[in-house]
Parts: structure tokens; C-alpha cells; sequence
């Protein structure tokens, strides 16, 4: 293979992965508490003279490698909705819920009353409160209120108060799907937020730009596409090279 065709193929399999996170991204555009993914890049530095020896490929040329993903945490817009089960924090932190899994922590505020008068995400996992337990309340027992700081009323009784966690930054967290979180360390449970300041009636939406986005999904598929005639550019090379070897050959 051509020296030069080592970084053309990286840069390719990196654009290859840039496609893939901006077409989540964009699929997610209307999806609540969705928090954006951007990618990573790491420059390979050399680590020898420019004109010491070196044999032929990938470590011939300085270029950059993949290092990963990271989530963009910043809030999404907020969406009026009326409904007294949509719920929207303020502040930094996240809502707990109880997963199969363990805990779990979102922003996505959409829940619904469980068959067991749970309040309960779109998983039907339980919404947790701040002793731990699932928020229960009665089929028919009034109008459902949320006040700033999470204290849940039902026909003017408390039925509990909503448990709304924030961690250290940055974010030791990683995306289990859609706009769900789980921690990296098992052991780690966040620190109480006093005031959330949950508005009742309001949804935190994606934080995804779509016009953005897609023109950074543009601009990637161009570059991949350019990326893709330069090997094929760097193939027919090689072809050529060979071929004409083989005729020079047979006619000496």
C-alpha cells in the first residue's frame, strides 16, 4: 500500500464513525432530555527525527487516531405541555429511577401513573423520592401538583418528594439509551440538589440543533466521499504500477 494511503484510510474510518454519532444525533432531535454526543480526535505525535529511517506505513505519517465520544450535557429547550406529568428541572442534576439494572438518572421528565399507581418513566421504571422509595399516589385522589422543590401533592396531600441528584464535574457518566444514564463507578449516587426547581407541565426536549447538525453531517459525508477517491486514486496507482512492471519485464 502507498505510505500516504494509511492516513487517507484513518481519516476515512474516522469520518466513517463521525457519520454514525451525527446520524444519532439527528434521529434524536425530538426525543426528551436526549443530550447530544460529539466525537474525539487524538493527534499521534512522532516520536522520531523527521529525516531518521523508517520502514514503510501507518507509523510512517503523523496523523490523528479516534479516541472516542463524549456527551454534551448543556439543556435543551423547554416545551409548555400542560400535562401535570411532565416535569422539567431548572437546575444541573437529574431525575432517579429505578431500572433493572439499578439506578438510573435522566432528565427526561415524561412520566405516567403505573397499573400500581407509580409514578413511572416511558419504561415503566419507577420514579424514585427522596427516601429511596417509588412515588406512589391514588387513582382519584385529585389534581397532581409538583412544587419547585419536588414536593409531590395529590388533592392537596403529600405523597412524596421527588429525588433530583447532581455529580461532580465533568460527568462521570455514560449513556445506557436514548436519555438515560447510568454511573461509571457503581459505588457513586450524586449529591442531593435542594432546590431542582422542577417546573410542572414543561419538558426539557433534545439539545440537538438539527440545522447544525445536519450541516455537520453534510460537510463529513463530502470529506468520507473525498477520502474515498483518494484510495481509489491511490488503487489505480498501484494497478498501473504493476501492470507496467509486468509488461517492462516481458519485454527485456
Amino acid at each position: 500500500m502507498q505510505p500516504g494511503a494509511y492516513s487517507v484510510v484513518a481519516a476515512a474510518l474516522m469520518g466513517q464513525r463521525h457519520l454514525e454519532i451525527a446520524a444519532n444525533n439527528l434521529a434524536n432531535v425530538n426525543t426528551v432530555g436526549f443530550k447530544a454526543e460529539r466525537p474525539m480526535f487524538e493527534l499521534n505525535q512522532e516520536t522520531q527525527a523527521p529525516d531518521a529511517a523508517s520502514r514503510l506505513g501507518p507509523g510512517l505519517v503523523r496523523r490523528s487516531r479516534w479516541a472516542g465520544s463524549h456527551i454534551d450535557y448543556t439543556g435543551g429547550k423547554t416545551q409548555q405541555t400542560g400535562n401535570p406529568l411532565d416535569l422539567a428541572i431548572g437546575n444541573p442534576g437529574f431525575f432517579v429511577i429505578q431500572s433493572p439494572n439499578g439506578l438510573r438518572y435522566t432528565r427526561a421528565g415524561q412520566f405516567t401513573i403505573s397499573s400500581n399507581q407509580e409514578i413511572v418513566t416511558s419504561q415503566g421504571w419507577p420514579l424514585l423520592g427522596t427516601n429511596g422509595q417509588p412515588i406512589r399516589v391514588r387513582t382519584g385522589g385529585g389534581p397532581i401538583a409538583v412544587g419547585y422543590g419536588g414536593e409531590v401533592l395529590m388533592g392537596g396531600q403529600a405523597a412524596g418528594k421527588i429525588q433530583v441528584v447532581d455529580f461532580p464535574r465533568p460527568y462521570r457518566l455514560f449513556k445506557e439509551q436514548g436519555s438515560v444514564f447510568g454511573v461509571v463507578d457503581p459505588a457513586e449516587r450524586g449529591t442531593p440538589v435542594a432546590t431542582p426547581q422542577i417546573a410542572q407541565g414543561t419538558l426539557e426536549m433534545s439539545n440537538v440543533s438539527a440545522i447544525k447538525e445536519m450541516v455537520g453531517l453534510i460537510e463529513t459525508a463530502r470529506q468520507f466521499e473525498a477520502y474515498q477517491k483518494v484510495i481509489q486514486s491511490f488503487d489505480a496507482m498501484s494497478d498501473r504500477a504493476v501492470n507496467d512492471l509486468g509488461r517492462s519485464q516481458l519485454n527485456t
